[in-house]
């Protein structure tokens, strides 16, 4: 049956992919409003407001990266040489120092790109990108998540999203880089979780000797609560640091990570936004549950990555006309953004484990991990 299902889905997303080709105004998706793709212009950064932090164009990554994982899947030239026509864009970016974003914003573009073609521009470009990211690591032993770095605010500030923009240092192969996602995996490790295995979302460090200096939430719904997609992050980015290191820590951090994300899930296909969120008709976030999957197969618990994925195709996978791959996700409840919508990371991460299911299911399928 779920064979059956992914095959629905990669026709899907290549019907998905056309739309994405075909429609050349500026911008890439990002989340849907009104069943449409809302674009964002690749160089808008992160700033500074009276609002607070403002993330800019973290996601423009992974439009092209969907449109590799269609490349790699078929062969067809034209996914790749739509990318290409794509790629300037973003370039410019590679040279941000103000978000540890630039992770989400190169790894599944020019990174997976220089991968499936070789390609030695597309690679420089990313290295370019890693060194950046790199640049953010504090001697208190993590990665300032948000501002540029002349600014205290910045320096003192985490995020458990960061841990899914280390794979930009991981595909760098450069050893220097590889032991600053390392710093900032260990450093994750004994600060975001709570005893029960769930995670925060936000943290404040003392820069310099890494002390926490409190914890809460950006996008969740209290400071004590469990937001979905963070936990998601957490179980496919420690997942994702045990393949590169093999350290015990790290593949026990994803697992608990995995373990409180399963047991909270219980028998619903997909998660709600915020685990603490307990009304029936609370938003779900199928990138979430895409997320974990994807950083489930990195700890060859292919069953349950198998179970996630077909029980979020089945509940959200697009067959209307509306874009996206994926549908009832959820970007940010508590800013009332990207409710109950397509968001392009939750089709890249759909694309990424289909590309590494097979009829088996007990084993992964080969497939480029980025």
């Amino acid at each position: 049956m779920s064979g059956d299902l992914f095959v629905r889905a990669w026709h899907v997303a290549q019907v998905q992919g056309e739309r994405l080709i075909s429609d050349t105004g500026p911008g890439f998706p990002h989340v849907t409003e009104g069943g449409r793709w809302r674009r964002l212009m690749a160089e808008i950064s992160g700033r500074w407001s009276e609002q607070g932090w403002s993330h800019g164009n973290w996601t423009a990554g992974f439009s092209m990266g969907f449109l590799w994982r269609l490349y790699e899947h078929t062969g067809d030239a034209r996914w790749a040489d739509a990318v290409a026509s794509r790629l300037p864009e973003l370039e410019p970016r590679a040279g941000d120092l103000n978000t540890h974003d630039i992770g989400f914003l190169f790894w599944p573009s020019f990174g997976l790109g220089a991968e499936l073609t070789g390609d030695a521009h597309l690679r420089a470009v990313g290295l370019r990108a890693a060194r950046t990211l790199a640049s953010r690591l504090q001697p208190g032993g993590y990665l300032a998540a948000w501002g540029p770095l002349e600014d205290r605010r910045a320096r003192e500030s985490s995020t458990i999203d960061t841990m899914m923009n280390l794979p930009l240092l991981w595909w760098s192969g450069d050893a220097a880089l590889r032991e600053v996602a390392r710093a900032h995996a260990l450093t994750a490790s004994r600060t975001y979780f709570r005893p029960d295995g769930s995670t925060y979302h936000r943290l404040r460090f003392d820069p310099d000797t890494g002390t926490v200096l409190d914890r809460g939430t950006f996008q969740g719904m209290s400071a004590g609560s469990c937001w979905s997609r963070g936990q998601a992050w957490a179980i496919a980015g420690f997942g994702r640091a045990w393949r590169e290191t093999c350290d015990s820590a790290l593949w026990a951090a994803a697992n608990r990570a995995a373990d409180y994300f399963l047991t909270r899930l219980g028998e619903r296909a997909v998660p709600p936004w915020d685990f603490a969120d307990t009304d029936p008709r609370a938003p779900l976030d199928s990138s979430a549950a895409v997320i974990a999957a994807h950083g489930l197969m990195d700890l060859e618990r292919y069953g349950e990555a198998r179970r996630l994925l077909s029980s979020a195709l089945a509940t959200c996978l697009n067959v209307g006309d509306d874009d996206g791959l994926l549908l009832h996700a959820c970007y940010s409840r508590p800013h009332n953004e990207g409710v109950d919508s397509a968001v392009i990371w939750g089709d890249y991460f759909t694309l990424a484990c289909l590309g590494r299911v097979s009829d088996s299911p007990a084993s992964p399928r080969r497939s480029v991990m980025i």
